[in-house]
């Protein structure tokens, strides 16, 4: 029998041919479900799902592995297990042969010396030991992982059809032993999953993105944009809203002449109109519609019998939502409204692209910015700057609390209603109020405190 059969190399070396041939074939075969089982854990789904679609039957295997990952990491599992089980059965062996012979020839370890065929055995065994796990480490297990997660969707393409052949004449024993670990994993208090999640949360898409920039694979503006389009999706219309006493609004008998003149103050190109107060919106008119009238009407014509349909949301609506709303209804403009149905603010398209963006002036807007840094280190900021932004534009976090603005965090700092002047000192800094508008904190001044 081939097993059975030795080499002779020297009058008392062995070669033990058979044996060293089976365990480079049970190396191999041990970097093969290494690298099998990387591939599918570091190929891109999206990537294998489009060369699925083009038609690409590997890719399709490939596909398959991915969707069954628990039961074919399982498999990875027991055919490592199985070949590193085999090369300790048959690789040490044999090669600790080899020494022993190489050892029994030389002086006081001569194999006709009992004392020396011990200490000949324990060397060899140990020199055999210490190749057997160096090249299982190197060769079965470092090697094909690097290979595999350099390559991760080419070495999928070329393993998981041959992965998954066997997977499948071992599916019986794979299911009955990945059952009694998901009942350990149960017993200690956690659900296994059948499947990898391979969705991301905007969480760690955002660690991935931040890992990129690190390492030079996106600029920074593409990081700022992609960073705010994640962003997005943790807001509401709240957030991105201009507030109910900053909205611009006439009744709806005003003539036009008067709406005309609110657009050239106010530099806004669509005023909100009203029957009897903000709370009871009939629409809105366009700066285009009053240019539309026939000259010399104005001073006739109400902008109620002109106004266009406005769009309603609620405060606590999703801005990515509410952007595909805008788009897929044509509008630019939508009130606001809270759960008592009062109009809280609104939101133009215009306010939902700055924060995907960053701010920006278009021709129309007249304002100097909600933060701006004054030469002796201070800041300005508008009342109505949000948590985010007051980060963003001080680099100091503004504490978290029942308040939405800096404003609300100044109120809550004073206890009270504040006067134009009225200073006060808190954690991160010093407040000065700047302007009022009616009970409303429309500026403030603030200055870091050296500790914050």
């Amino acid at each position: 029998m081939i097993g059975l059969l030795a080499v002779e190399a020297g009058e008392g070396v062995s070669v033990d041919g058979p044996a060293l041939l089976l365990a480079v074939v049970l190396l191999a075969l041990n970097g093969f479900f290494v690298a099998a089982e990387f591939a599918l854990l570091a190929s891109r789904r999206s990537r294998i799902e489009q060369l699925a679609a083009d038609g690409d039957s590997r890719a399709k295997s490939a596909l398959k592995g991915i969707r069954e990952l628990t039961l074919m990491l399982a498999g990875a599992q027991l055919g490592i297990t199985m070949c590193s089980l085999g090369l300790g059965l048959v690789a040490e062996p044999a090669v600790a042969n080899i020494f022993e012979g190489l050892l029994g020839e030389v002086g006081f370890l001569a194999d006709t010396d009992v004392f020396g065929q011990q200490v000949s055995h324990i060397i060899g065994f140990a020199i055999a030991l210490s190749i057997v796990v160096f090249l299982h480490m190197v060769v079965g297990e470092m090697a094909p992982k690097s290979w595999a997660i350099s390559h991760p969707e080419e070495s999928a393409l070329k393993l998981t059809r041959l992965f998954r052949a066997f997977v499948t004449v071992f599916r019986p024993v794979i299911w009955f032993m990945n059952g009694i670990a998901n009942f350990v994993v149960r017993a200690v208090g956690v659900e296994p999953q059948d499947e990898r999640a391979m969705a991301h949360s905007p969480s760690d898409l955002r660690l991935l993105l931040d890992e990129s920039a690190g390492h030079g694979g996106l600029a920074a503006t593409e990081h700022q944009l992609l960073t705010r389009s994640l962003e997005l999706s943790g807001l509401t219309a709240a957030d991105a809203m201009t507030v109910r006493r900053d909205i611009i609004a006439v009744s709806a008998d005003s003539t036009a002449d008067v709406a005309a003149a609110e657009a050239h103050r106010t530099g806004r190109s669509r005023i909100i109109v009203f029957e009897e107060d903000l709370d009871h919106v009939k629409g809105f008119v366009h700066a285009k519609d009053l240019l539309r009238l026939p000259n010399g009407s104005w001073a006739s014509t109400a902008v109620g019998s002109i106004s266009r349909r406005v769009m309603v949301t609620p405060e606590q609506h999703r801005l990515e939502d509410l952007l595909l709303e805008m788009r897929t209804e044509r509008q630019h403009i939508t009130l606001v409204i809270d759960e008592h149905g009062t109009v809280v603010g609104v939101v133009t398209l215009e306010d939902v692209l700055e924060e995907l963006i960053g701010d920006f002036d278009d021709e129309s807007d007249q304002r100097s910015g909600d933060c701006e840094q004054l030469d002796d280190g201070s800041f300005r900021l508008n009342g109505t700057l949000r948590h985010d932004e007051f980060g963003q534009g001080t680099g100091v976090e503004l504490p978290e609390g029942d308040w939405q603005t800096v404003a609300g965090y100044v109120i809550a700092a004073f206890d009270e209603i504040p006067t134009v002047g009225d200073r006060v000192d808190t954690a991160i800094g010093t407040f000065e109020v700047l302007a009022m508008d009616g009970y409303a904190i429309d500026s403030l001044r603030f200055r870091v405190t050296a500790d914050a």
